[in-house]
């Protein structure tokens, strides 16, 4: 392979990887227009490839294209939440349950230090690290299960579940929350404690889920009101 071939190709996937981080962290919050010229220039490349970009990230659900307004992150209704985590808990169920069968003391201590690195990000106010520690966190169980179709399946809806995230870690309470459930998690593995790892699975994903549902009304109700004011 010509060598300037692939550093070009190695260069748009630094880029195609830094849009999509920035999305799933929350950078851009779901329906903030991404104007190809701005990103462009905020990122030193030409526009083609963030255009070329941004049909990817749409590919993977992250990214819509609206008629005369262009790219934006995409949202999810009502309806797609509540499908996407019923789907996402039972998946998780099943994770949890093979890796109790592959769990072994070294698991424990890994999962211990993301634990508390998540904590320690979270004390420095460090959204980027703490949201990606999360991550790995959740994927070190979920590779555990061995089950390579399951970890793929978990992994593209995690993808689509990226909007929650802002919203959960925003609020002190639900943090304080997740946090106890990480312990929570480690223990149930540890012990080979199925139960308690089933109510882990449907209550630690709900707390980003149900936040963002308020939050959905919340601004459906403000656009009701305001479309109302607009005809008095």
């Amino acid at each position: 392979m010509d060598m300037s071939n692939k550093n070009i190709k190695e260069d748009f996937q630094q880029l195609l990887t830094r849009l999509e981080n920035m999305i799933l962290i929350g950078m851009f919050q779901p329906r903030e227009r991404l104007v190809e010229n701005d990103l462009a220039q905020k990122m030193g490349v030409r526009r083609n490839w963030v255009r070329d970009a941004l049909k990817i990230l749409e590919s993977k659900g992250l990214v819509k294209t609206v008629p005369y307004r262009g790219a934006m992150v995409r949202d999810l209704d009502e309806q797609e939440i509540n499908e996407i985590f019923q789907v996402r808990v039972v998946l998780e169920k099943l994770a949890t349950r093979l890796a109790c069968e592959n769990f072994k003391k070294p698991d424990g201590k890994a999962l211990r230090k993301i634990a508390d690195q998540i904590k320690d990000s979270y004390k420095r106010n460090n959204f980027e690290e703490m949201i990606a520690a999360n991550v790995q966190f959740h994927n070190y169980i979920t590779e555990l299960s061995k089950n390579s179709t399951l970890i793929q399946m978990i992994s593209q809806l995690r993808i689509r579940f990226h909007i929650f995230n802002t919203f959960a870690w925003s609020s002190p309470d639900i943090v304080d929350l997740i946090l106890k459930e990480h312990e929570q998690f480690i223990k149930g593995l540890t012990k080979k404690d199925g139960k308690l790892l089933d109510d882990l699975a449907e209550n630690h994903f709900s707390h980003s889920k149900n936040l963002y549902l308020i939050h959905l009304r919340a601004r459906r109700h403000n656009f009701s009101n305001t479309n109302e004011s607009e005809h008095l």
